[in-house]
């Protein structure tokens, strides 16, 4: 999916960061070690549409703090969002992930063994953002 022009794709900026802010309580999501200069978003008309971010953990970098914007779901927006953080990973990335199949169809692998800081996102979610479906750990390979 090619964004249209009167999208952006962006780090956000303050009141953009605020509006994620507001999308990553309401939707659930990790807020922990929220930086500004780790997400991107999309902004259609102002207006923050889609956002996420790679986190650099001690020992590996992360996609997570994914989110689309309710009335813009369905539209392919999650996936371009991590097309996107895709194309700026310079290493490898995981996800820990409950929606295993939608992170299968953008080259996500499982893996039985992963660095701690996954672990750690694994014991964050299934005790703090427990949803009552499993969490699996799943890596992309950046290409060489």
């Amino acid at each position: 999916m090619e964004i249209p022009e009167r999208w952006q794709f962006k780090q956000p900026n303050a009141g953009e960061f605020e509006e994620v802010k507001k999308w990553v309580e309401d939707f659930w999501l990790d807020d922990e070690s929220m930086d500004s200069a780790r997400f991107r978003v999309l902004v259609d008309s102002n207006k923050v549409i889609a956002f996420g971010r790679l986190r650099e953990n001690i020992d590996a970098t992360e996609l997570c703090t994914l989110g689309v914007v309710k009335e813009f779901r369905g539209k392919g927006l999650g996936r371009l969002m991590v097309e996107c953080l895709l194309k700026e990973a310079k290493q490898d990335i995981y996800v820990v992930t409950v929606i295993p199949a939608f992170f299968s169809k953008l080259g996500f692998e499982f893996v039985e063994n992963y660095p701690a800081s996954m672990q750690k996102k694994v014991n964050l979610c299934t005790t703090d953002y427990h949803v009552g479906e499993i969490y699996r750990v799943m890596k992309w390979k950046k290409p060489k």
